[in-house]
């Protein structure tokens, strides 16, 4: 049994019939098979630059920082290597570079969105997705981008004996990108395909419209509309992108189970090799996004789902920052205050059993453009009732503070899971991440436990006070179409 499944975003473009014709007919043999042509092999790519030697190397610090190094390069490159063998035979490879979200234009972020999907499968120098496919294959090699509020960041696990060549990808995709006019066409009909079924439902339309919402419009944090994706182009991808990977700062981090001796040499003979890169304006430059004003009625969304279907949400500015991360850490324990009160709350006084979600934001790499918010998926008759009960715990936390047992039901879970945590590597190179260009990550780091499990209850109270009580909040309801006459979604 043949089964065919054709999805389009213009009705009419095939019918039954036609597509029933075209799965019947013969493939034509393929002009080239993917797989032909000679071995490939790292050792015949053309190298980054001339390999250099590390200006400086030593011990990032005493104490927990002793089995970490610290590596400088004449080129303006810094890397830190830590060999860990709490998983033997796994390396981490973390790249961190650039402006993130706020190095687009107000008129380039549709290219953020097609960057995520296009600017890896694109491939590097000479090698396309085919020919990486090759290159790779029988080894452990990996290439994830995330593009952040700030920054940029590659990702690979791997192994010993794969980590230069895994490091040779991501510098030559700084030094040598490759431009593959298909994979910015194939992210774009994904990006058409994907962008009608983010109304299907609450959580859909949240995941497209809460980033630019929640930082009053900014554009550059906006998903693409389809106007947006059939106007964008191959050639200003590229041009958005050849400026996007050669600005700023470079930080490597390569944790896990290596020999730092080797490990030093693929350094040199990649990251070391690459020319010396632009600057960017430090952060204190960069413009942080705003956030909306407090709303008494809240901005209603719609979906095209069920009727049964809603979410509610409030929002709180905060700030960013890495000066200010001890205070991040006690904004997560205020989170999770929040969302334990939200349950213990609804199902009391609406005997719901809805599961509501409370999460704090505080980008380190910039200046401002946090928030804390508190999300609760429900039917639409409730929506007025996380509204009411939201403000409820908010003032109350301000004028008395959490009790005691409440504040230990949430610092308790957070102690037990960094005592895990903490023997894992990838979890160190996380809390470490871009602390080689910016000492206040590594100088708050030894506090991280201490911060979460040494919270009082005054300092609770005076963080809502501050961000919660003094903002009032940003109010958002995502209801169903059918239910809301005449409404439009913004």
């Amino acid at each position: 049994v043949v089964r065919a499944f054709y999805l389009t975003p213009d009705a009419g473009e095939a019918t039954a019939e036609q597509l029933r014709t075209a799965m019947l007919a013969p493939p034509p043999p393929a002009p080239v098979d993917r797989t032909s042509g000679p071995a490939l092999n790292f050792a015949d790519l053309p190298p980054i630059g001339a390999p250099s030697q590390p200006s400086l190397r030593e011990p990032l610090g005493p104490g927990l920082f002793s089995t970490t190094e610290r590596i400088e390069f004449p080129n303006g490159v810094r890397a830190m290597i830590r060999d860990s063998n709490n998983e033997p035979g796994r390396v981490t490879v973390q790249v961190r570079f650039g402006a993130g979200r706020t190095g687009f234009s107000t008129d380039e972020a549709v290219y953020a969105d097609l960057g995520a999907q296009a600017l890896v499968s694109s491939g590097v120098g000479a090698l396309g997705p085919n020919e990486l496919d090759r290159i790779t294959a029988g080894r452990k090699m990996s290439f994830d981008f995330t593009i952040g509020e700030g920054s940029f960041t590659f990702t690979g696990d791997t192994r010993a004996e794969d980590l230069a060549d895994q490091l040779y990808l991501f510098a030559a995709k700084l030094a040598m990108p490759r431009w593959d006019v298909a994979a910015v066409e194939r992210a774009k009909a994904s990006g058409l395909l994907g962008y009608d079924s983010l109304d299907g439902n609450p959580m859909g339309v949240l995941s497209r419209d809460l980033e630019t919402l929640l930082r009053d419009g900014d554009p550059r944090f906006a998903t693409a509309t389809p106007e947006q994706l059939r106007g964008a182009t191959a050639s200003e991808f590229r041009r958005v992108w050849l400026r996007l990977l050669s600005q700023g700062e470079v930080e490597v981090s390569v944790f896990g189970d290596i020999d730092p001796e080797a490990t030093v040499v693929a350094l040199g003979r990649t990251f070391g090799a690459l020319p010396r890169r632009s600057p960017l304006a430090p952060i204190s430059d960069r413009p942080s996004p705003s956030f909306p004003a407090r709303n008494s009625a809240p901005q209603v969304l719609l979906h095209d789902g069920d009727a049964d279907q809603a979410a509610a949400l409030v929002a709180w500015p905060t700030g960013g920052g890495s000066p200010g991360l001890p205070q991040s850490r006690k904004l997560d324990v205020l989170a999770q205050l929040i969302s334990n009160r939200l349950l213990d709350g609804l199902r009391e006084e609406a005997g719901s059993a809805y599961t509501p979600f409370a999460s704090s934001n505080w980008p380190l790499d910039l200046d401002g453009g946090g928030y804390l918010l508190a999300l609760v998926q429900l039917a639409p008759g409730d929506v007025d009732a996380v509204f009411v009960e939201v403000d409820t715990i908010v003032a109350d936390l301000a004028q008395n503070g959490p009790s005691d047992d409440e504040l230990a039901r949430v610092i308790e879970p957070l102690r037990q899971y960094i005592l895990r945590a903490q023997n894992s590597h990838a979890f160190w190179q996380g809390e470490m991440a871009g602390g080689l260009f910016d000492s206040y990550r590594l100088g708050h780091l030894p506090s991280l436990a201490t911060d979460y499990v040494f919270t009082t209850r005054e300092e609770i109270q005076a963080l809502a006070q501050r961000y919660l009580l003094g903002h009032g909040g940003y109010r958002v309801a995502v209801m169903p179409r059918s239910s809301v006459a005449g409404a439009e979604t913004p």
